[in-house]
């Protein structure tokens, strides 16, 4: 990975403003905790899907208070790039058709309307920067992202349109094959990365984007990993182990791929691979034995999981205690609830 000067000197502050934009939550041992909670990957009432009227906004008022309730400092909401055309199959979510020229773009301007119209409703503020917790404490901040690339098609001005729009990560690759890479759930179209994912993955580093590599294959996340100046991000999955060897779940190797460029990995508390949230905390402190400490946090995919193990954000307070219960320090827990994420905003955003 090759580093800017520019990307040198956000790193060598990102510690700094880690400190500068926290609160305490606990004391014990002479050990402090800086509640900096956030959440890698999460869909607010599934608001891609639904309209902000009726129940879709119930379901959204409903998750945000959560937020606030559970002391969640921040998270990116996603889009879905594929929600369109996406079923669920026997054997997982599935293509029905695919794309017509320019429609997912057209609905990624849909689904933005109603993350601004969350901004608007609800107790969040719409974030592009991370210095924004310094100056919005206790309120939620709401970053942009986009889970797939879909919507990119071949047209690489979308990036700098859609950067303007706010979108602060993009997950290159999700459940329908696109012309970015390949996935882990699909079979090799590219080995790895496309062209234009090359060219995605070098233009989302001159822009200030955090690469998402869930979903994607470990040829695709190796070849991003070659190519970016930045640290990656796997904003939800978790290690593979005993009988648990989903193609969503990830090897050793894939693992330390993302610790290796100085990214983050978050822990996804699906159905898939945690049994239970007791499991789920169990699985945590394996890939951070794994990887370390600081490329470790939470990745809820809040209310858009398979049958999660962690379902409401009133679970923060569980999750907080729960890694202390692992034999996790305080300033251990401050990282991984939310101090690693911090770290990649400021470095990259």
């Amino acid at each position: 990975m090759n580093l800017t000067r520019r990307k040198l000197i956000k790193v060598a502050s990102a510690s700094l403003a880690a400190s500068a934009s926290s609160f305490v939550l606990a004391v014990g041992k002479g050990e402090q905790v800086q509640n900096f909670c956030f959440d890698f990957h999460c869909h607010p009432g599934m608001f891609p899907r639904q309209d902000l009227v009726g129940a879709g906004a119930d379901a959204v008022e409903k998750t945000v208070s959560e937020m606030v309730v559970g002391q969640l400092s921040g998270a990116f909401f996603a889009t879905v790039s594929d929600a369109l055309i996406l079923e669920l199959g026997p054997t997982g979510p599935r293509a029905t058709r695919a794309f017509e020229p320019g429609e997912a773009f057209a609905d990624f301007k849909r689904q933005l309307a109603r993350f601004k119209l969350i901004t608007e409703r609800q107790d969040v503020v719409f974030a592009t920067q991370s210095a924004q917790a310094e100056v919005n404490p206790g309120k939620v901040l709401a970053y942009f992202s986009c889970e797939g690339g879909d919507f990119i098609e071949q047209n690489l001005d979308r990036l700098d349109e859609v950067h303007a729009d706010g979108v602060r990560s993009i997950q290159l690759v999700h459940y329908v094959q696109n012309n970015l890479g390949d996935m882990q759930t699909g079979k090799s179209v590219y080995d790895g990365l496309s062209s234009i994912g090359r060219q995605v993955v070098k233009q989302m580093n001159r822009l200030g984007m955090i690469i998402d590599v869930a979903h994607s294959s470990f040829k695709t996340a190796q070849d991003a990993a070659e190519l970016s100046s930045d640290p990656l991000l796997l904003s939800h999955s978790h290690l593979q182990w005993g009988e648990y060897r989903h193609p969503r779940l990830l090897t050793k190797d894939h693992a330390k791929l993302i610790a290796q460029t100085g990214g983050v990995i978050g822990m996804w508390p699906s159905g898939i691979g945690n049994t239970d949230f007791d499991n789920f905390l169990d699985n945590t402190a394996r890939l951070v034995e794994l990887v370390g400490v600081d490329h470790v946090g939470l990745g809820t995919d809040m209310d858009g999981n398979f049958k999660p193990v962690f379902s409401r954000y009133l679970q923060m307070p569980d999750w907080r205690e729960g890694l202390r219960g692992k034999g996790f320090s305080y300033a251990e827990v401050a990282k991984i609830i939310g101090g690693n994420a911090q770290r990649l905003l400021t470095q990259v955003l």
